[in-house]
């Protein structure tokens, strides 16, 4: 008897009939991130709502892919084009902003938040990678690195340089495997914080 075949992961652009699914997975993806968990003061329920109903403005604009199996999605990635995403930059957190008021004394922890974040950003052409999330119980398993793998394809057709901030040290290593270079380091929230560049297929070495 032949074996059966484990279902393959398919990287699809994300419809917009997806958004309210891909929303929920970004928001139990985040809800325990560092910086959220310091901007909200924890990862309740109630934390990941407001998570929800902020992803569910934000995954109707830039360019949004899904990794899906047998029509589950699995993981999310988000990223911008310059200069899209440094307009975009100058008003970091605002789309979040009508859900995490609800709970009173966040709006300073956003706008340093955003305030140091967009100080970094970088003023030269590039793909912003703003965010990426897989559903908690798939993490691990290879679904991230098959949405950077997509990604990095993505911009090298481009000839387009890419950039993304993250506050976790096990993702700086995960980023550093796909060509990226730690070039600042900031304390957010005191949190620590890594801005990441890599550089276009045009100019690497060979």
């Amino acid at each position: 008897m032949a074996s059966k075949q484990k279902p393959t992961i398919q990287i699809e652009t994300l419809k917009p009939s997806e958004i309210v699914e891909a929303s929920v997975l970004m928001s139990r993806a985040y809800n325990s991130d560092p910086t959220m968990c310091a901007i909200l003061g924890g990862q309740s329920e109630k934390q990941r709502s407001l998570l929800e109903g902020g992803f569910k403005m934000t995954l109707k604009k830039g360019t949004v892919f899904s990794a899906k199996e047998n029509e589950k999605i699995l993981g999310v990635m988000r990223f911008v084009e310059y200069p899209e995403c440094k307009k975009e930059f100058l008003f970091q957190g605002l789309d979040l902003l009508p859900a995490l008021l609800v709970l009173r004394g966040k709006a300073l922890r956003i706008r340093k938040w955003g305030s140091i974040w967009a100080k970094h950003h970088p003023d030269k052409p590039h793909c912003h990678l703003e965010a990426i999330g897989v559903l908690p119980e798939r993490q691990g398993q290879g679904v991230g690195s098959l949405l950077l793998s997509h990604f990095c394809a993505y911009v090298d057709q481009l000839k387009q340089a890419a950039y993304l901030e993250t506050d976790q040290p096990k993702n700086v290593r995960l980023y550093e495997r796909f060509g990226f270079n730690v070039v600042e380091e900031a304390s957010v929230l005191s949190l620590p914080n890594w801005f990441m560049w890599r550089d276009a297929v045009s100019s690497k070495r060979t």
